[in-house]
């Protein structure tokens, strides 16, 4: 877990009293290198603290890469998302919600979650629909940042530095160092179908980058040499057994191909 679990209490977020609330963005960025994950790592399920919120109310949680621990100048990139619908019975509780992503070695995760605004309808019936996230003090690996346009804080800002340094989130990241055999090449390249009577396709994983790709007949000369890393026409080949040459910023990948 990359966090801390401890019981949460309510926190701030941006809203006009009783009369609507406004869409925030609560983060904290997880450095793997400071956690001591030299490998890449697989997030299983986020977690975070409750403090309060409507029933029904959903919540997004998204994971993104960031360029930096600092992230109120990160360059955020988007990797996953999940979606809870929050229930008020588990107020004062931490969540927990599914996501998988895998994350590589050396990187800085940044957690999201996400509540959207719900604007005043009029009627002095309706409960404003809010959220509020968990809290704790006991202590944080990392700054607690608040993202609401619509109270000044445009850019993800740290409660600190306006005026709430004890409002450290309850915010976790839950998964495991994935090992090598999980991210070999043979586990990150799928070539399909094979046989194949004209086209096969290669999913690549976006942890390596495909150079060039190089099909040879029995005899060893090459007949297909191509950047395109996505599909290979054999439509024009005889039939028989080929091998593909699959040459990547991880290694090369050779498998043996059956044309109909």
């Amino acid at each position: 877990i990359l966090g801390s679990d401890a019981m949460p209490a309510g926190g701030v977020a941006c809203q006009a009293p009783n009369v609507s609330y406004a869409a925030n963005s609560f983060f904290r960025a997880y450095n793997l290198d400071d956690f001591g994950i030299t490998e890449d790592f697989g997030i299983t399920s986020v977690e975070y603290g409750q403090g309060s919120a409507n029933e029904g109310k959903v919540i997004t949680c998204n994971i993104y890469t960031a360029s930096s621990d600092d992230l109120s100048t990160a360059i955020l990139t988007f990797v996953a998302t999940a979606d809870h619908v929050s229930a008020e019975a588990d107020n004062w509780s931490l969540i927990s919600v599914g996501l998988t992503a895998n994350i590589p070695a050396g990187s800085t995760i940044a957690f999201e979650v996400f509540a959207a605004d719900d604007p005043d309808d009029g009627d002095p019936g309706t409960p404003v629909d809010s959220f509020f996230p968990g809290f704790n003090d006991a202590g944080e690996n990392d700054d607690s940042y608040l993202l609401a346009a619509d109270c000044g804080a445009t850019a993800p800002t740290t409660l600190t530095s306006i005026g709430f340094p004890d409002n450290q989130y309850v915010m976790n990241v839950v998964g495991d160092v994935l090992s090598v055999e999980e991210f070999s090449l043979d586990n990150s390249i799928s070539i399909f179908p094979n046989p194949t009577s004209d086209i096969i396709t290669l999913d690549v994983s976006n942890r390596i980058t495909v150079n060039s790709i190089e099909l040879y007949n029995i005899v060893g000369k090459q007949v297909i040499k191509t950047s395109n890393v996505s599909t290979l026409d054999l439509s024009q080949l005889s039939a028989g057994v080929y091998m593909l040459r699959v040459n990547t910023d991880s290694g090369i990948l050779t498998k043996k191909i059956i044309r109909n």
